[in-house]
């Protein structure tokens, strides 16, 4: 599990899918579902967070955001060295699996995963994402490892708020081209003539 982690960590591009939703009094409400890539520091995304499209990249330190109401691209310069990490967790899906600790792991057994065989583990850690261990307790993680290669291929998130006990954080997050050649380019921001 920690070998899993410490893969990952050192992957340097990736494509994702990333489902995160609230259950509030057993009500399912979608925070945001997105696809990404990943290469080398660089990001793009697209989807929808909170009920509105989103298409974000993360280049060089720069925010590129769509906006779908102007039609047109937003540029945000960054000064902060590492101000990807002050980002959501939909730019930088691997942010969730930063354990402080992990007490126990338990072996669930085997399952496919887009045709690769995983080990299936469920574990309850101690995290280290202070905007996760602000709002949210009990966090539970069921991660599928490709035991072949040592790299997760799917993983979920359970966790509680810390106020309102009935109301429970999901995330479900699949990688894909690991460690694959992804190039990923910043949008053309000025219209042409």
């Amino acid at each position: 599990m920690n070998r899993a982690c410490k893969n990952m960590a050192a992957v340097t591009s990736y494509k994702y899918s990333l489902l995160s939703t609230f259950t509030v009094d057993e009500r399912k409400e979608v925070i945001s579902e997105v696809t990404g890539e990943k290469q080398d520091g660089n990001t793009h995304i697209k989807g929808e967070m909170v009920n509105t499209p989103v298409d974000i990249y993360y280049i060089d330190r720069t925010i590129y955001n769509y906006d779908s109401f102007a039609k047109k691209w937003l540029v945000i310069p960054s000064s902060a060295g590492n101000s990807e990490e002050l980002l959501i967790s939909e730019l930088n899906p691997l942010s969730n699996f930063r354990f402080k600790q992990i007490k126990t792991v338990e072996k669930l057994g085997f399952e496919e995963i887009d045709g690769t065989e995983c080990l299936l583990v469920r574990c309850r850690p101690s995290i280290e994402s202070q905007l996760l261990e602000t709002m949210w307790k009990d966090f539970e993680y069921r991660i599928w490892i490709d035991f072949r290669t040592g790299l997760i291929s799917k993983a979920e998130l359970k966790a509680i708020n810390k106020k309102m006990t009935s109301t429970e954080l999901n995330v479900t997050v699949k990688f894909s081209n690991l460690n694959q050649k992804i190039k990923i380019a910043a949008p053309e921001t000025t219209a042409k003539n």
